[in-house]
């Protein structure tokens, strides 16, 4: 249990009758599958992988209390299906971890769709989701939800889990009555904060007294509410000093989407100062853990040896990597895999479809494909040659070099990583470039022989002898019909050759992820940027969480005019035409990011080549790092399996 390295993360900590074998919370996301409504293997599967890769807390994660869904249906808690429950919470016993369950209740954001009643919250108002009628709770109603949050915990309870996490956060029910913003009510609940705490501490009191002294429970709760007028650190620490009496730990959160879920634009344990500061209050004597983007151990370390809290709580980095707590503590932090925030965990509509990491495609597929790093070896080794050396392409060498295969790389170039490579010169892709590099040097530290400078033919296949090959030669930008478009580069060359970019007035046509997302990096080189994009929104290709983060990180960066049809670009200038107008902008250097298309002609010549021949990646359909790796991961499990 002890470490070297990280002495402070990995220092048990015992609270009650509970001891936690080390200060990391796997914290509770919006995986939460159910079949009309009963827990999945899946989801067991889910839960248990993350007890294996030695998490002290495993979190099931969000549990509506009753008519109170926000994401997710309604797991139903019945007679029949606490055998399910049990099941869930001995699959993380197993594994030396304990078992937690957060308790949700949406109030004026609940869905109609997951609940039988009209939402309700501290006043009458139209719901945040659904824009329907939301009615003022009364005392009646109050009391309700406290019976609610004490008769699932006591089922939670007797199914096995050892705690729970009450959800007092992220603009939920409790927050909503925590915030002036939308607690106006004029009666005890609302006012003064000792009056907007009152129904929070019902609750908690509630569920104290409904399983007694000795259980241990916890709270998620959000340090502020970082607007105008929203609640403030202090107002949470006024709650806590009374809420300790019933609750045993507070997870410090922050009330604001793009902190809850905070996306590569962002830094690093982003709430650690709320907790720091109910820290030092000198108020609280509870143990305080951090949640948001604590991305390693190194952060994780960090926060707790700097005394800003006693642990941490992890999400997104235990989702790429389950194991990260095991390899951190053996020492291995060569071998964990990076988180990118990229936020398709949570924009990937995980509610309603499956639940996909894009560094990760074991994850969520326990129960179909076995445990952990150990993928087993192909009944059949096979002599593979895997052309392309970007994120697809390595990601299928290192899982067939993993399953006993004899692999050859082929990258043209004389270097791997293919388009992410970008990385390296973009000032804000910290995630992504320590992803990069835990790619290549997991490629050069496998049993991989690995060809740079080399331009696969079809005549070079069949000198090889190889039995199957893997295409994955990527993508090519897509350049406009523009007149004068030779005179832009594409945004790629601002990277790849950054003395193209003259002058500091710079115009990138073209508002996608790729155009807006150099367009930030321009702006951090001191350049006046204005992106020009033909349709009536940007950052389409992005989803949601990622797509609002980058928005609104970038709103005072970059100049982004929508609905411009770009005419022409002529010496030092664009001629665009915006509702009916023709306008001509400025520029010292124009670049252009209109789209990628498939690169895979290789492909298509190899038809008459033996043996399997299989496209992945870019080369198969433009996409993200998520699609690259998932395609080179299955099409690498699938070589010798007959």
């Amino acid at each position: 249990m002890y470490s070297k390295e990280f002495p402070n993360l990995f220092k048990p900590l015992k609270i009650k009758n509970l001891i936690l074998k080390n200060r990391i919370m796997s914290a509770p996301n919006m995986i939460f599958h159910t079949v009309d409504g009963r827990p999945t293997d899946y989801y067991i599967g889910y839960l248990e992988h993350k007890a294996r890769g030695g998490a002290a807390i495993i979190n099931l994660g969000e549990m509506s209390v009753g008519d109170g869904g926000c994401h997710t249906p309604e797991m139903i808690k019945n007679d029949d299906n606490l055998p399910l429950y049990a099941e869930m919470a001995q699959a993380i016993h197993e594994h030396g971890a304990i078992a937690s369950v957060e308790l949700t209740h949406g109030g004026n954001k609940i869905k109609t769709a997951y609940n039988t009643v009209q939402p309700m919250g501290p006043v009458d108002t139209i719901s945040y989701f659904e824009r329907k009628p939301v009615r003022a709770m009364t005392i009646e109603d109050m009391e309700h939800v406290c019976e609610q949050f004490a008769d699932t915990t006591e089922y939670m309870l007797h199914a096995g889990f050892d705690t729970v996490l009450l959800h007092f956060g992220h603009s939920w029910l409790f927050s909503q009555f925590f915030s002036p913003l939308s607690n106006t009510r004029t009666d005890e609940f609302g006012g003064p904060i000792e009056n907007r705490m009152r129904f929070p501490l019902m609750v908690v009191k509630a569920v104290r007294d409904r399983v007694g002294p000795n259980q241990v429970i916890m709270m998620r709760i959000a340090g502020c509410e970082p607007v105008p007028g929203g609640f403030t650190t202090e107002d949470i620490i006024a709650f806590l000093e009374k809420a300790q009496d019933y609750i045993d730990l507070a997870e410090i959160s922050r009330d604001e989407i793009t902190h809850c879920t905070a996306c590569t634009y962002h830094g690093y344990a982003l709430n650690a100062g709320y907790a720091e500061q109910i820290k030092k209050s000198g108020k609280i004597h509870i143990p305080i853990f951090s949640v948001g983007s604590v991305l390693s151990a190194e952060i994780a370390e960090d926060v707790i040896a700097s005394g800003k809290a006693d642990g941490v709580s992890m999400s997104r980095a235990l989702i790429a990597d389950p194991y990260l707590p095991e390899k951190a503590l053996a020492g291995q932090l060569d071998k964990i895999r990076p988180c990118l925030r990229c936020l398709h965990c949570t924009d990937n509509d995980n509610a309603c479809r499956h639940f996909e990491c894009s560094v990760n495609p074991l994850i969520a597929r326990e129960a179909r494909l076995g445990f952990g790093e150990d993928i087993g070896k192909a009944l059949k080794p096979r002599k593979v040659l895997v052309v392309g050396g970007g994120p697809a392409g390595m990601e299928a060498a290192i899982t067939a070099a993993k399953r006993g295969h004899e692999v050859t790389l082929a990258e043209k170039s004389d270097k791997l990583g293919g388009r992410i490579n970008f990385a390296e010169a973009d000032n804000y892709k910290n995630d992504l470039r320590r992803y990069k590099r835990y790619m290549v040097d997991t490629t050069l530290a496998s049993n991989i022989r690995v060809l740079l400078n080399t331009e696969v033919t079809p005549e070079f296949i069949a000198d090889g002898n190889y039995d199957d090959v893997i295409v994955a030669t990527g993508s090519e930008p897509v350049t406009p019909k523009i007149p004068g478009i030779e005179k832009a580069l594409h945004a790629t060359q601002v990277y790849d050759n950054p003395e193209c970019v003259k002058g500091d007035n710079i115009v990138m046509i073209g508002g996608g992820l790729i155009g807006c997302e150099t367009g930030i990096h321009l702006s951090s080189l001191g350049k006046k940027v204005t992106v020009l994009e033909a349709m009536d929104s940007y950052a389409r290709d992005a989803q949601g969480l990622y797509k609002l983060g980058i928005m609104r990180f970038m709103v005072d960066k970059v100049e982004i005019i929508t609905n411009a049809m770009v005419k022409e670009v002529v010496d030092g200038a664009v001629i665009y035409e915006k509702d009916g107008e023709e306008v001509r902008i400025e520029a010292d250097s124009v670049f252009y990011a209109v789209g990628m298309k498939s690169v895979n002609d290789l492909y298509f010549d190899l038809d008459d080549t033996p043996g399997r021949v299989t496209l992945i990646g870019d080369a198969k359909k433009v996409g993200k790092v998520g699609g690259a790796v998932h395609t080179g991961f299955f099409a690498a499990m699938d070589l010798g399996k007959l």
